[in-house]
């Protein structure tokens, strides 16, 4: 697959058992066709039947098997790849890899748990075997070979964290100038306060062993097979700053000269809930923006134990559309298990990418062209592990990158986010370390939204007055604040408020183990909502807004969060509130934002060549009958719209129509917007001309209507 495929691009993954080649290769062979398929990635010695790391005799025999697969696939005009189950073991499972490759040395969790398979990267021993198994593979010269997500040093056995294995603890004593054990190395990276210089020192080695594990992998399949690409599943940019890990040079290291692909997770490995959708679209965006352009990307769409009773085909089908919808080139399915079932016991995921392929292969068109994804802008700090203060007592998994709850926050509401440059930003937690002060200078001259705990870092760096506030107490539960809290009151009229309209602060549900920030506010800044107590009063200021003196505009909210986020935090109230906030930090209008007679919008824009593309999921059960776009819009001349139906064209529908509202334009959708599919339309300028993000000052916060 290259990046101007015409058609949505469907990869299967699929495990052909030797011990049933003859009757799941002729499954394959008849059905991937009718499926659409076009490309089929052999998964090798895979889930419950793995052997661990497999031995070189097996691997040898599974090869011949693998020759004719990609001779039989190549007549059906299908892709052949291939993607080794283990690379250095996700977990044991109860495999014990130290009986079968004598001198093997396993990962040694941060807790001390030594692991029985999951193989360290510096075992010699490893990288003997691995080099010998990936050359038998290599020679069946795949299009991909896929290094699965556990080239990772974290949630092996069953949730340790980095290698403290001898070997590393050596190399580490050597970069400090002295011998060091596993327990005194983990008290010092995770002591509280101020990050103890030993930390940094272990993540930058373990950014070095990655890197050179990465080179070492790409150079022994090409020495093979030079053609052959690589292809990187990963876990999610905010957990790899777990291990430091340094994207462009792993990436880099993996290409090794040929294209890179990319699977970046998504959340559902079985269907839980549709608000998944929200991790789905962060992480392609997250983990695309951390990747050298260029970068082929192929979602990973998983099933997992691979039936309808784990994920619903419709579900599947979202899934596959948040990919294209959000601009990936193709996606990977793994739908179907692993242990010999025919495909055709659960062929409704089959037919369904068949009877979609039309519609999907029309929203990647779309999406296609050059451009950019507009909306709030999140921040990703790749450092985030490596200065990150901890609290006493932490974990190691603590470590990992906040701002997940931020984007949750905004999305939840209807408000588009990206990883790409604009003119309205938001930063949450101790993500706010791991950026200079020229970064937040940069920010601070434009629309920025804070968390409380990002607000007190910005106050310890010497920002107070450029986001209007004195001071701001570390984040604790509710019940150890100096005074009493019993709900949120939104009272100010320009961000949707009024007299005693009241949100509940018992965050984020039931439980109430949200942690609040004390804030002591600037003369001039603004109080958007305040804490009041039973009595009704208010105690507090909850939120936020402040114009600094290089004209920037900076909104706060008291609550961290990280722990405050959830069913609670979402509600009509806070939509309005948060439409308002984004509006005014904006400038004016804000990127894009997107407002309904329901709950839970997953909204996005993508400028697309000349034409702009809207799109917004419905991610309830509930059916909306009226929704609205705002969006920043420069032009005086409106845009032609353009509907996607179901069958994969665009209609010109009369009660779509755009019209102008103060710095930019609205669409209002008076139809039934329902969870089946995806509402996705087409703006097209009369002019042609490219429109931007940018509106003239608005601070007028429209109500559906």
């Amino acid at each position: 697959m290259n990046k101007n495929h015409p058609n949505a691009w469907y990869s299967l993954r699929r495990t052909l058992p030797p011990w049933k080649f003859r009757e799941t290769l002729a499954d394959l062979l008849e059905l991937a066709p009718r499926f659409q398929i076009d490309e089929v990635i052999v998964k090798i010695d895979t889930e419950e039947f793995s052997h661990g790391h497999p031995s070189l005799e097996w691997a040898k025999q599974y090869q011949t098997m693998l020759f004719e697969v990609k001779e039989r696939l190549a007549e059906l005009g299908i892709v052949y790849s291939l993607n080794p189950w283990i690379t250095a073991g996700h977990a044991d499972r109860g495999r014990n890899d130290l009986e079968r490759l004598p001198g093997l040395e396993c990962m040694v969790g941060h807790d001390g748990s030594e692991t029985k398979h999951c193989a360290c990267f510096l075992s010699p021993v490893w990288r003997k075997h691995i080099k010998a198994l990936w050359e038998i593979y290599a020679e069946t010269r795949p299009h991909i070979m896929w290094v699965e997500d556990d080239i990772r040093t974290f949630n092996h056995e069953p949730v340790a964290f980095g290698c403290f294995c001898p070997r590393h603890l050596r190399m580490f004593g050597e970069r400090i100038g002295r011998p060091v054990e596993r327990g005194e190395l983990v008290r010092a990276m995770l002591s509280p306060g101020d990050a103890h210089p030993w930390r940094r020192e272990y993540l930058e080695m373990q950014r070095e062993i990655m890197v050179e594990t990465a080179s070492f992998l790409a150079k022994t399949v090409h020495a093979v097979s030079p053609e052959t690409c690589l292809g990187l599943m990963s876990s999610g940019p905010r957990l790899h700053c777990l291990e430091g890990r340094d994207w462009t040079r792993l990436a880099e290291a993996l290409a090794d000269g040929t294209a890179l692909y990319s699977r970046p997770p998504m959340a559902n490995y079985a269907e839980d809930s549709m608000r998944g959708l929200y991790y789905s679209q962060d992480s392609i965006k997250l983990t695309r923006s951390v990747l050298p352009a260029g970068t082929i990307e192929q979602t990973e769409c998983e099933n997992v134990p691979f039936t309808r009773f784990s994920k619903s085909v419709k579900f599947t089908f979202l899934e596959i559309a948040v990919s294209f919808a959000y601009g990936s080139d193709g996606v990977t399915l793994n739908l179907f298990d692993h242990m010999g079932t025919p495909m055709r016991t659960e062929e409704h995921f089959g037919r369904m990418l068949a009877e979609k392929k039309a519609y999907l292969s029309a929203l990647l068109r779309a999406t296609r062209p050059a451009g950019k994804f507009y909306g709030v802008r999140l921040l990703h700090a790749p450092e985030a592990s490596i200065v990150k203060h901890l609290e006493p007592g932490a974990d190691y998994k603590d470590l990992a990158e906040d701002g997940y709850e931020m984007m949750l926050a905004l999305e939840c509401h209807g408000i588009a986010t990206t990883f790409e440059e604009s003119n309205v930003a938001a930063l949450a937690g101790e993500t706010a370390r791991g950026l200079s002060d020229d970064e937040l200078r940069q920010l601070l001259k434009g629309g920025l939204l804070l968390d409380g705990p990002a607000a007190k870092i910005l106050i310890e760096r010497g920002f107070g007055n450029e986001i209007g506030l004195e001071w701001v107490a570390a984040p604790v539960n509710r019940r150890d604040l100096p005074y009493l809290v019993s709900a949120e009151e939104f009272h100010h009229p320009d961000f949707g408020g009024s007299p005693r309209k009241y949100l509940t602060a018992t965050l984020p549900f039931l439980d109430g183990e949200a942690r609040f920030c004390d804030l002591r506010l600037q003369p001039g800044a603004e109080e958007i909502s305040s804490w009041v107590d039973p009595d009704t009063r208010r105690v507090a200021p909850a939120m936020s807004f402040f114009e600094n003196r290089e004209g920037g505009r900076v909104a706060v909210h008291a609550l961290e969060f990280r722990t405050s986020v959830g069913y609670s935090f979402c509600h009509p109230f806070r939509r309005e509130e948060l439409h308002g906030v984004i509006d005014r930090l904006a400038g004016g209008t804000a990127p894009l934002r997107f407002d309904c007679d329901g709950a839970y919008a997953l909204a996005w824009r993508k400028q697309a060549g000349a034409d702009t593309i809207l799109g917004v999921f419905n991610l309830n059960l509930d059916d909306w009958t009226r929704g609205v776009f705002t969006l920043a819009w420069e032009s005086a001349t409106l845009p032609e719209v353009l509907l996607l139906n179901g069958t994969g064209e665009w209609e010109k529908l009369e009660g779509i129509q755009p019209e102008t509202v103060p710095g930019g334009i609205a669409i209002r959708i008076f139809r039934r917007i329902t969870s089946d599919l995806p509402l996705v339309l087409k703006l097209i300028p009369p002019n042609g001309k490219q429109q931007n993000s940018s509106g003239k000052p608005n601070a007028e916060n429209r109500p559906l209507s």
